[in-house]
């Protein structure tokens, strides 16, 4: 897309090598540490795509604004589908303030919009803003809200009994395919959460340390359902999790019961409407709004509201 001579800035797609100015202007804006290793972990290893990100640079050649997306394996209405996560959109305290198009983020983010749509026209895009950067999307007309996150809360117990059991599984176990291929079904809109997805997004991070359980009962060794968990001062959290639906019950009873033999206090859990209105527990509204990406794409919100199939894992802080 060309630049328009009056822009103060001049803006282009990523090229090798600018993942250096990008790290740094991520711990400036955000005041975190985004290592070059955890960047080509999230931008190179996740896809064959090469990255896919818009970068703005002033008049002395300085990185002062970032939109970035994450290319991913969906799978929509029964079919694949082209999935971007847009993350890590970010412009320097110096270089906000303009009103309208010349509003850098909002120029950023468009154009990384437009490009996704033109190479990718079936996409679907989302994202996971805190609520003030997401009051300035949907301002700039390139978010759509569906709908504040909530955490689900439930008391670590070994009382109640489950028929389902819980134990250690393997990343690459040639079930977790299989798995995947049976509930793909029951899921309108979802990342294709097969063994290749949890072997990039939670074997291989270079930062963080995950654990897989399988979901299945003592009699029978099939694979019924698995969860990713971290443990977190006394808490069971509960990052990814995947299991037919009229099993979800059952499943959170079994992780009750895991929380409380590792003696955790609670375990929390990330579900969309569908899900977590069917189960009991304590609901506390978050700081995050899970975001459709609207601008020249196809996808509307309302459908995402009502099929979209998310947990913490979605997301890229946890």
């Amino acid at each position: 897309m060309p630049e328009r001579k009056d822009d103060p800035y001049y803006i282009r797609d990523y090229q090798p090598g600018d993942e250096t100015a990008i790290t740094t202007l991520f711990g400036l804006v955000f005041g975190q540490v985004l290592t070059e290793a955890h960047w080509r972990w999230k931008y190179l290893d996740a896809s064959s795509t090469s990255p896919i990100a818009r970068l703005a640079f002033n008049a002395e050649g300085e990185l002062v604004g970032h939109a970035g997306a994450i290319s991913l394996r969906g799978w929509r209405q029964c079919r694949s589908a082209p999935f971007f996560q847009i993350c890590d959109v970010m412009v320097h305290p110096a270089a906000r303030g303009q009103l309208g198009r010349r509003n850098l983020f909002t120029q950023l983010v468009r154009e990384l919009l437009e490009g996704l749509a033109g190479r990718w026209p079936t996409a679907f895009a989302y994202g996971f803003p805190g609520r003030r950067p997401f009051r300035l999307g949907e301002y700039a007309r390139v978010y759509g809200a569906v709908e504040r996150a909530s955490s689900l809360h439930r008391a670590a117990q070994k009382a109640l009994g489950s028929w389902l059991g819980v134990r250690p599984l393997k990343w690459d176990d040639p079930r977790l395919d299989a798995l995947w291929d049976r509930c793909a079904p029951e899921l309108p809109l979802a990342l294709v959460r097969d063994r290749a997805y949890l072997n990039w997004r939670y074997a291989t991070h270079p930062l963080r340390r995950y654990q897989l359980f399988s979901l299945s009962t003592r009699s029978n060794p099939g694979l019924l359902g698995w969860v990713v968990i971290q443990q977190e001062e006394h808490q069971l959290r509960v990052i990814d999790l995947l299991v037919p639906h009229h099993l979800l019950n059952q499943a959170l009873i079994a992780l009750e019961r895991l929380a409380a033999d590792r003696g955790d206090h609670e375990l929390e859990i990330w579900l969309p409407p569908g899900w977590r209105d069917e189960i009991l527990g304590r609901v506390e509204s978050t700081e995050v709004v899970v975001a459709n990406m609207v601008w020249r794409l196809p996808i509307p919100t309302s459908e995402v509201q009502k099929d979209l199939y998310y947990t913490m894992g979605d997301l890229d802080i946890f």
